[in-house]
């Protein structure tokens, strides 16, 4: 078996595609191999139907490199006339329509997508952004297209900071299976509008669990779409947990300031006391606190309420789960303490979606994980300054797509 035989077999070239020749340029370390077509009757790629040849066109294809040498095919691929669909230029065995690469060197360029930053895979390959962002948008596209329709059971809505302007984009998120559906710029209605009406009414009517901050954007869109929105809505655990944090903060920020005009400085230093839960507080913190409770400050009455609501979610009863939330907040009112008494009201204003995330035992954190990892691709590339790619690579990611290339001198990885 001679070079270009074996090279034949290497490309696994289906008939009638034959090498006719490959060319070693030393010098520009390339290796360049020239494919013809051989079969004399020729057939329109559209309908199949046999068509006379019309002319061709030179073409060429960067293929994984051959020992080191950067490797090329090169050939004048046949058009022909057809009948029905006019002149058409016959598909390839080895790189998808109007790629410039061949299928097996995009698979490679995925490979290395989905381990090393866009940046390192260029150099690598000796490749321009462009070239290797346009190879990540083809296999998301293509990913897309095989995975069709979906249809989540459990939905979560997040928005996630694209720069540092205040500029966001939104993800819709599979909670069961951590996998992003959807993603939009924007973080208003308009920015998941599209994506309950690319829904049809049967999948809108099989969402049980739609997981979100308490975003009115997001709910109101969510309100309308969905028909049982009523029982389906859910406010994340954690942003509710965040709303007292803030709250007890707020009191003892304001305390310890008329109590060091008094010149006591009791709750100097004593913010992570009053964040905790007494079961994460270390021994000595715990001596410290019992020692401030003692005080009948304002701040431990804010505290209990705090605690009494990361009780709360463990509820099985849609009935039990509501009158509990609520005597909460009238305790919080009870308070006198305005930080409380703003939280007992957006308690009072969320209720569904907080009755309901108890109910479930629905959170949201599968999206706030995905958030996560979307801000470490970010940080992997240094920040993104064109959101399409943006939104390719957390696809890419983050999508669970299948995203290599399928062909006639390919078989998958």
């Amino acid at each position: 078996m001679n070079f270009e035989e074996a090279l034949h077999e290497i490309l696994s070239l289906p008939s009638p595609w034959e090498i006719m020749h490959v060319e070693l340029i030393k010098d520009e370390r390339l290796v360049e191999v020239q494919v013809r077509h051989q079969g004399e009757e020729l057939h329109c790629p559209e309908c199949g139907a046999p068509s006379p040849g019309y002319d061709s066109r030179n073409r060429r294809w960067r293929h994984l490199d051959l020992c080191e040498y950067q490797t090329s095919i090169v050939c004048d691929v046949p058009r022909v006339e057809c009948v029905e669909h006019g002149v058409k230029q016959l598909l390839v065995p080895w790189a998808e329509v109007s790629a410039r690469f061949t299928a097996r060197f995009e698979c490679h360029v995925i490979d290395l997508l989905l381990i090393t930053p866009m940046s390192a895979t260029a150099k690598l390959l000796g490749l321009s952004w462009d070239q290797v962002a346009g190879i990540q948008a083809r296999a998301v596209k293509r990913g897309l297209e095989r995975r069709g329709d979906v249809s989540p059971k459990w939905i979560g809505i997040d928005e996630t900071s694209f720069q540092k302007r205040h500029e966001y984009v939104s993800c819709v998120s599979d909670l069961l299976t951590s996998k992003v559906i959807y993603v939009a710029d924007g973080h208003g209605q308009d920015s998941i509008q599209p994506f309950f009406d690319g829904l049809s009414p049967a999948q809108l009517a099989g969402i049980e669990v739609c997981a979100m901050d308490m975003h009115d954007p997001f709910i109101n869109v969510a309100a309308v779409a969905l028909p049982n929105w009523e029982e389906a809505l859910c406010f994340d655990r954690f942003h509710a947990a965040q709303l007292f944090g803030r709250a007890v903060d707020e009191v003892r920020r304001a305390e310890n300031k008329v109590l060091i005009a008094a010149g006591d400085d009791s709750l100097k230093k004593t913010k992570f006391h009053w964040l905790k839960s007494l079961k994460t507080m270390s021994k000595r913190m715990k001596r410290e606190f019992k020692a401030l409770q003692a005080l009948s400050l304002d701040v431990a009455k804010a505290w209990a309420i705090k605690e009494m609501a990361s009780k709360l979610w463990h509820y099985k009863s849609r009935t039990w789960a509501k009158k509990a939330w609520l005597q909460l907040c009238d305790w919080a009112d009870e308070t006198g303490l305005a930080p409380m008494q703003r939280v007992a009201r957006t308690i009072r204003l969320y209720w569904i979606g907080i009755v309901n995330a108890v109910v479930h035992g629905a959170s949201n954190a599968a999206s706030e994980s995905i958030n996560s990892r979307i801000q470490r691709l970010k940080g992997r590339a240094n920040g993104y300054r064109n959101r399409d790619r943006f939104r390719d690579a957390i696809m890419f990611h983050l999508g669970g797509l299948d995203l290599y290339p399928r062909l006639a001198t390919h078989t998958e990885p």
